[in-house]
């Protein structure tokens, strides 16, 4: 009863924050600069944790480019017509624009195991793992079904505790992929049992779990290295305003507005370097 409680606390909670950022959203697609600075502040983290394990550079360089991700967004902004949309967007471009010629190797071997992810993949479990997304927000970023988002979260658990996906049987896979479903909701107590008592045929299986679990402790570490502290922040948000300031949004075209109604697919192509 008291996890049953917990999740319908965090899904309201969660409700909120949707809400306030559709408002911000829809504030700051009439060129609100400062609307646009708050509904930044909710994604800066998220950034900068993906910047920072992606490859190792100095803090201002990393600075620049989530000041340029958000100046790319500020001018693309009318294109959104849901806050999933704006996600979408953010995602896009932290994954298309993922550099891959800087070094990846860190003192930290967690560091350099997220380094060796895919940008997709890596952006999935950083939103997932970092951010606590619930489920549905990574679904909709990544439009993928729920079971693939599980998939790929299993396997890139696997990756990070040194276990290749390659090597496990389908039975293991379909166990792995069953017990990362069963981490996301953990309301339904019969199916738990069911899937401990299956669990137990795997041993192996058991094994990965175990490890998974002591991943936590490891990423919350990864983040709190890469997330920036208030000092950070507000300079971030500094450079962010200077950047957009006196800059137009882009004007989409009728039918690009009518199409992204419907499905968001119609945006300007975001770089950054």
């Amino acid at each position: 009863m008291g996890s049953f409680r917990r999740f319908i606390t965090g899904l309201g909670h969660t409700t909120q924050l949707r809400k306030a950022g559709r408002a911000h959203l829809k504030a700051a697609k009439k060129e609100d600069r400062e609307q646009f600075l708050t509904l930044a502040s909710g994604y800066i983290d998220l950034a900068h944790a993906f910047y920072g394990s992606t490859l190792a550079e100095p803090v201002e360089l990393r600075r620049e480019r989530v000041s340029t991700l958000f100046l790319e967004l500020w001018r693309n902004l009318k294109y959104a017509e849901r806050l999933s949309d704006f996600e979408f967007m953010l995602a896009t471009a932290l994954i298309e624009n993922a550099p891959d010629d800087g070094p990846i190797s860190s003192p930290e071997p967690m560091v350099t195991k997220l380094r060796m992810l895919a940008p997709r993949v890596r952006f999935a479990l950083l939103a997932y793992e970092f951010e606590k997304w619930p489920m549905r927000w990574v679904k909709l970023v990544m439009r993928m079904r729920p079971n693939q988002l599980h998939r790929l979260l299993a396997e890139a658990r696997c990756e990070l505790c040194g276990v290749s996906w390659e090597s496990l049987a389908l039975e293991e896979r379909n166990c792995l992929e069953a017990i990362s479903s069963a981490m996301d909701d953990c309301t339904n107590i019969q199916a738990n049992k069911s899937l401990c008592e299956r669990t137990k045929s795997f041993p192996r299986v058991s094994e990965i779990k175990a490890e998974w679990l002591e991943l936590r402790p490891a990423l919350v570490e990864v983040r709190l290295r890469y997330i920036p502290d208030q000092a950070e922040r507000e300079a971030v948000l500094s450079s962010i305003l200077n950047a957009i300031s006196g800059v137009p949004m882009q004007r989409p075209p009728l039918v690009d507005r009518v199409v992204n109604t419907v499905h968001f697919s119609r945006h300007e192509r975001i770089r950054v370097s």
